[in-house]
C-alpha cells in the first residue's frame, strides 16, 4: 500500500477555518489589552521621571537639570546646564549616584524617549508658569512674553504625538473626570496640560515637580 503524505484539500480547508475563528476571538482581546496598557504606561514614564528629578537634586544639591539625559548619566561638568541655564559645575557632577533612570538617550535636546501610545517623552525639561498656563520657551527656544519667574513653577516634561483623545484620557487618569477641557480643546490646569491640537496631535506638559524660587 501506498503511504499518504500531506493533508487532503478538504483538512486544509477546515484546519484555515478553525484558525480564523480563533483569530476572531483571540486577536481583538490582544488589542484591547494592548491598548489599555498604553496610558498606563506612558503614566508611569512620567511619574518615573518626577520621582528621578527628586532623587538628582537630593544628590547633587544642585537644582533641577535642563535635561532627562543628565538623569541617566552623569552630566558633564561645566557644559551641561541646570534648568535655570546655570552650568553643572565640578563638585556636583562628582557627587552625582545616577543612573536616576533605566533608559538610554543623548545629550541632543531633541532627543526623546518612546513611550505608551507610540508617543515620546522630550530630552529637553523645561519651568512651567502655572499661574499663566505658559512654558518659559516656545517651541524656538525664545522666552514667552507671559512666562514670570515670580509665578507658582513647576519642571514640565514634554510629551509629544499625543492624540487629542489620548490626551484626554491621560488627563482624566492624572487630574480625574473633573478635570474639563477648554472651548479650543486645549486644558490649561491641572497636573497634566495641552495645548489646542494641532494637525490632529497634542503638544502635552507634565508638572514633575514644583520649581522653589
Amino acid at each position: 500500500m501506498r503511504r499518504r503524505s500531506g493533508f487532503t484539500l478538504i483538512e486544509t480547508v477546515v484546519t484555515v477555518g478553525l484558525l480564523a475563528v480563533l483569530a476572531a476571538f483571540v486577536v481583538p482581546t490582544v488589542i484591547q489589552k494592548a491598548g489599555a496598557g498604553d496610558p498606563v504606561k506612558v503614566q508611569n514614564d512620567l511619574n518615573t521621571v518626577g520621582t528621578a528629578i527628586e532623587s538628582f537634586v537630593g544628590d547633587t544639591k544642585a537644582g533641577i537639570p535642563h535635561q532627562l539625559s543628565s538623569l541617566i548619566a552623569r552630566p558633564t561638568a561645566n557644559v551641561d546646564a541646570l534648568i535655570d541655564s546655570t552650568l553643572i559645575n565640578v563638585n556636583q557632577a562628582a557627587v552625582w549616584n545616577g543612573p536616576y533612570m533605566g533608559a538610554t538617550i543623548t545629550s541632543n535636546p531633541h532627543d526623546s524617549l518612546a513611550t505608551g501610545f507610540t508617543s515620546f517623552i522630550m530630552n529637553f525639561l523645561d519651568r512651567y508658569d502655572v499661574d499663566h498656563n505658559t512654558p518659559e520657551h516656545n517651541s524656538s527656544g525664545v522666552v514667552n512674553a507671559t512666562f514670570s519667574k515670580t509665578a507658582q513653577l513647576f519642571v514640565s516634561v514634554q510629551v509629544h504625538g499625543l492624540t487629542y483623545t489620548q490626551a484626554t484620557q491621560l488627563n482624566t487618569n492624572f487630574d480625574g473626570s473633573s478635570d474639563l477641557n477648554q472651548a479650543d480643546s486645549s486644558n490649561t490646569t491641572g497636573r497634566f496640560r495641552w495645548t489646542k491640537p494641532v494637525s490632529g496631535t497634542v503638544t502635552a506638559y507634565y508638572m514633575a515637580v514644583p520649581v522653589t524660587h
